[in-house]
């Protein structure tokens, strides 16, 4: 993304109310050293000596992920290809239209894929809610359901935005990291110009509402 955007450590993007900035994550380490490791550790071995893994039961393993048939998603896609053969997993690519594409997620019809968030309202709530169990077929595309998410989620709810709520949210992290929910990669940048003779413009934290204070003289 050529330097626009910043690495994630939780879902919750900065300038976000319940964003934690001590909040650190080991889970987006590059450590192809350590991943190799872990897939020894736990029986994913190349067994036939083609230099790509199987299975711990000697099936054939094979990741698929899809992605949109765009210049930036081949970019992706080559990168996540170089990143896994260096780690022995063989990964191949398929292609749909991003409507297709969270169709067939809501639909729990793909095993892997990237996909981006634009908040509605400025607050980590919106953010949450997208690992939520019951919001399984509409917000949450990946589908996750953990009964220690949602509870900690559901108190959440009911808190004023406050240190108690943030601990919430920091745990809610965890609990998602553990299980491996999603991949955390970045929170883009935007940059505006802004022509100098617009007066009192404030940027809104929010995308689409990005012009109600613009006052042109």
């Amino acid at each position: 993304l050529k330097g626009r955007a910043l690495p994630a450590a939780s879902p919750i993007p900065r300038d976000i109310a319940g964003y934690d900035p001590g909040l650190e994550t080991a889970a987006q380490l590059y450590d192809p050293a350590a991943a190799r490791s872990l897939l020894d550790r736990f029986g994913y071995r190349d067994r036939d000596g083609d230099g790509f893994r199987e299975a711990p039961d000697g099936k054939a393993l094979v990741l698929e992920r899809w992605s949109a048939p765009t210049s930036l998603a081949r970019q992706e896609d080559e990168l996540w290809k170089k990143s896994l053969d260096a780690i022995g997993l063989r990964i191949v690519f398929k292609k749909d239209r991003l409507p297709e594409l969270r169709k067939m997620a809501r639909q729990g019809k793909i095993p892997l894929r990237g996909d981006g968030w634009n908040a509605d309202y400025p607050d980590a709530e919106n953010f949450m809610q997208l690992l939520y169990g019951p919001n399984t077929g509409q917000s949450n595309n990946g589908c996750y359901e953990s009964k220690a998410f949602d509870r900690l989620y559901e108190r959440s709810r009911q808190l004023p935005d406050s240190p108690e709520r943030n601990r919430l949210f920091r745990e809610m992290s965890r609990q998602m990291e553990v299980d491996g929910a999603w991949s955390l990669h970045v929170s883009r940048l935007r940059n505006e110009l802004i022509w100098p003779w617009i007066k009192g413009y404030k940027k809104h934290p929010i995308l689409q509402a990005d012009f109600q204070y613009l006052d042109v003289e």
